[in-house]
């Protein structure tokens, strides 16, 4: 399946527009300490593990087969797990999140949503197998049969870094016209002019405000759209 730049989130966005849905903000782009390190982590600004969605008396079994109208609903969203009979419902979207216009890179998403309905809600979170990659090669990406992300004539593409590397690293390498004996080079990598697209340097501190919103918007147009489905579903306010 190739990545169209006619994506579910431009779709997301003209549902709401014209439903004069105002789509709320549900998730922040963070970072967190890990055991190897700092890592950017999309996150509900709500300081919970999910997102939760009130649907007023609802059962269980009334918002599961919800959750599968809309995914019917929504064609470039395909489901990728049902478990323990419906239980958890995992879907899976492929889709362009920003342009090099806009983001200093092409950034495309391969994403997995993971909906748990309950009795009168439904929790909701992006799974932490989603992954955004990042080219300036106009790299065409596609899954591969076997579920990796492939760019078409291997044209390069890298996974997004939410967190430019730390400055001052030296790359060596050897010239290519000094035969067996050729002169080794050293060059200093300046990580702010290959990373213009990470949202925070190597200290935390934001430095790409416009990719930070434009990936907020990007994750909670999934919890909007969900949500909007349901309430005109179920007829609630």
């Amino acid at each position: 399946m190739s990545i169209t730049f006619k994506t579910i989130f431009a779709a997301m966005l003209l549902i709401l527009n014209f439903s004069g849905f105002s789509q709320g903000k549900y998730f922040e782009v963070v970072i967190e300490k890990g055991t190897y390190g700092n890592y950017g982590m999309i996150k509900p600004i709500s300081g919970q593990y999910d997102v939760t969605l009130s649907y007023s008396g609802k059962n269980r079994k009334q918002l599961l087969e919800g959750i599968l109208d809309y995914l019917k609903n929504r064609p470039t969203l395909k489901i990728d797990t049902v478990l323990n009979g419906g239980t958890v419902v995992v879907y899976r979207d492929f889709a362009t999140i920003g342009s090099k216009q806009n983001c200093f890179a092409d950034l495309t998403g391969l994403i997995y949503m993971f909906a748990v309905p309950e009795e009168g809600y439904i929790s909701i979170r992006p799974g932490g197998n989603s992954k955004i990659f990042a080219t300036v090669f106009d790299a065409k990406l596609r899954i591969s049969p076997g579920g990796d992300v492939v760019s078409e004539q291997d044209v390069p593409f890298n996974e997004f870094k939410y967190i430019q590397p730390a400055d001052g690293r030296t790359q060596s390498a050897v010239s290519p016209h000094g035969g067996l004996l050729g002169k080794a080079t050293s060059r200093k990598i300046d990580y702010k002019l290959a990373y213009p697209d990470s949202i925070f340097d190597p200290d935390g501190k934001v430095v790409n405000t416009n990719n930070k919103k434009i990936i907020e918007a990007f994750f909670d147009g999934y919890i909007a759209d969900l949500d909007q489905f349901l309430k005109t579903k179920f007829k609630m306010k």
